[in-house]
């Protein structure tokens, strides 16, 4: 066993001081001076006569035709099961010049190909390994199939090629599984399958699509410094022992949809999108994110969970792949994504542990979701900042925070709140654009877009009730009046109920809206300061000119428009003057600014109270 750990016995033929002055590396075949692919034909066919099932065998570095292979491996051939089995193999920089197939074959000791060379397909698919299967530094240059393939020993694939697809489609890894440092430069295909013990994908690369759903991960499996230059999927792959999930690099987005994961995960990503459909976290999540626009439909956060968007990724080695692509994302998406992360929908999830810091909102989905009253919103959580003209005109403005379905209601409902941003405009989504109304929400292709007209103003005002509430408990007043804004706005749009006379709803309605819209003008719902004080200055100036032409017995001196202003302004703050006597319709006047006054001044004072407050 000592001599398998150094240098082997070679062969020698074929040496060429000109080309190849080592000659064959192969081993001797036992009992020659020749390797397996120089022997004579005569005594290769006595080797091959004299091999049974199970028997151990050591070629390594030699050279093997795809007839020399097909016709050594049936000399294991096990009458009993069908099978071929071997027992230990040694294949250590082994050349298969043609297609290598060793599918069903059983390897009933440990099954050594590190270094090997594959030139065509290598086909493992239903092979057993019983022992250790070594397949370091091995190069695929055709595809490699190992679908269904068992593994019941450590299995270590590290810094092996792939230059072909890669297929492990169902295969089963028992032990601890190693593919740190590989390169699959095609397709990798792990669908469905199962790896027992820890999974070290530590610094993969994957050119081509990688798909890992529906995989079973028991151990730690980090995929640490990988990265995928297409899509990562891991569509109903369950994790049940990981904890960090990355920090990887996705190039064309990773998906997570229907995964699971079974302890608290932090998962640090930095890709061009990032979906979560339908996925659970029990124990709780950190997304650290970058870059990613983010869906999270249906997915469950019952633990506290948060999604933060991070400076950089935590590994170096990262940090200069992801400028150069970094640059190529602001090429194909310019002004729709930046390195601060967009949550794009949160539709029918379930919120009620999930915190948001430093990620845009713009264009964010909560339709259906759950527990939306629990959701934390830090101050740097960023959504669209639009005007609302005080008479829908194009001179008075008001500025509020509001969520992406009241802009889908507001585009459905007229054509003039269709306006759409300007690319070089784009990237300032979360700030005021002075030159627009409203902007429709845009989203990626690949995303599912909600229905024209499928929210009523109702639904809507119940969503910013429910995202009012979470800023609220996290003792944010001034961003909590905002949402208290849109709410009321989409209350006082609401059509009333339709019904009978007898059951009084659509009166009801009138009535409320009537309320709404008048306190909507005086005060913006409470929270327009500049809009009381505005009436009140209108108020008081008109009803002094009143006073002046014919509320006065006797009038203050001197006489003159300006005296009977400075008497209305007493007036509002409920001061008397004994010098003035007032007319009937004086007393009437007085009584208006007594009562209008101190509302409209007690109401600028709440919109203050309601920015400023701690």
């Amino acid at each position: 066993m000592t001599e398998r750990w150094l240098e082997w016995p070679r062969c020698g033929r074929g040496a060429d001081p000109a080309t190849a002055p080592v000659g064959c590396r192969g081993r001797h075949v036992p009992g020659h001076t020749a390797c397996l692919a120089h022997l004579p034909d005569a005594d290769r066919d006595t080797y091959f006569a004299g091999l049974a099932p199970g028997d151990n065998i050591d070629h390594r570095g030699t050279r093997f035709t795809e007839p020399l292979l097909t016709t050594f491996l049936r000399a294991f051939h096990d009458p009993t099961t069908g099978r071929l089995r071997l027992g230990d193999a040694w294949f250590e920089e082994a050349t298969f010049s043609g297609d290598a197939h060793f599918g069903a074959v059983t390897f009933s000791g440990i099954a050594w190909f590190g270094g090997a060379t594959f030139s065509g397909d290598a086909y493992f698919g239903g092979a057993t390994f019983s022992g250790v299967t070594w397949f370091n530094g091995a190069t695929f240059s055709g595809d490699a199939d190992f679908s269904g393939a068992t593994f019941s020993g450590d299995a270590p694939f590290s810094r092996a090629t792939f230059s072909g697809d890669a297929h492990f489609g169902g295969a089963t890894f028992s032990g601890v599984t190693w593919f740190n440092g590989a390169t699959f430069s095609g397709d990798a295909h792990f669908g469905e399958a199962t790896f027992s013990g820890d999974a070290d994908f530590g610094e993969a690369t994957f050119p081509g699509d990688a798909d890992f759903s529906g995989a079973t991960f028991s151990g730690i499996a980090p995929f640490s410094g990988a990265i995928f230059r297409r899509t990562g999927r891991f569509e109903r792959a369950r994790f049940e022992h990981t904890r960090q999930f990355g920090p990887l690099l996705a190039h064309r987005g990773l998906v997570l949809d229907e995964a699971q994961f079974m302890q608290p995960v932090q998962i640090e990503v930095s890709a061009i999108g990032l979906s979560c459909r339908r996925a659970r976290f029990p124990g709780g999540v950190q997304f650290r994110l970058r870059w990613a626009r983010v869906v999270l439909d249906d997915a469950d956060f019952p633990a506290p969970s948060i999604l933060t968007g991070i400076p950089l990724l935590a590994s170096d080695r990262l940090l200069a792949q992801e400028q150069r692509i970094a640059r190529a994302w602001q090429r194909l998406l310019a002004g729709e994504i930046s390195e601060r992360p967009q949550l794009l929908s949160l539709r029918r999830a379930n919120v009620a542990g999930l915190g948001l810091s430093n990620v845009t909102a713009t264009d964010c989905l909560f339709t259906g979701a759950h527990n939306l009253d629990k959701l934390r919103l830090e101050a740097d959580v960023g959504f669209t900042t639009t005007s609302a003209p005080l008479d829908r005109g194009p001179r008075s403005w008001d500025w509020r925070q509001v969520i992406a379905e009241e802009r889908i209601w507001r585009a459905d409902r007229s054509r003039r709140w269709t306006t759409r941003l300007p690319r070089w405009a784009a990237a300032t989504l979360d700030r005021p654009f002075r030159s627009f109304r409203w902007v429709a929400p845009r989203w990626p292709e690949w995303l599912d877009r909600p229905l024209p007209g499928g929210l009523n103003p109702g639904q809507i005002a119940a969503l910013y009730r429910a995202l009012r509430k979470g800023r609220e408990d996290a003792k944010d007043e001034p961003g909590a009046a905002d949402f208290y804004y849109g709410e009321m706005e989409m209350r006082r749009c609401a059509r009333p109920a339709a019904g009978s006379p007898a059951d009084g709803r659509t009166s009801r309605g009138r009535v409320e809206h009537c309320v709404l819209t008048a306190y909507w003008l005086v005060s913006g719902y409470g929270l327009r300061a500049w809009r009381a004080l505005a009436w009140l200055i209108v108020v008081t100036a008109n009803l002094a000119l009143v006073f002046h032409l014919v509320g006065f017995t006797n009038p203050p001196q001197p006489v003159s428009y300006w005296t009977s202003l400075l008497y209305a302004l007493r007036a509002t703050l409920s001061l008397t003057d004994s010098e003035v006597t007032l007319t009937a319709w004086g007393k009437l006047l007085q009584a208006i600014l007594r009562l209008t006054g101190p509302v409209l001044l007690s109401l600028a004072l709440l919109a203050l109270r309601g920015r400023v407050k701690r």
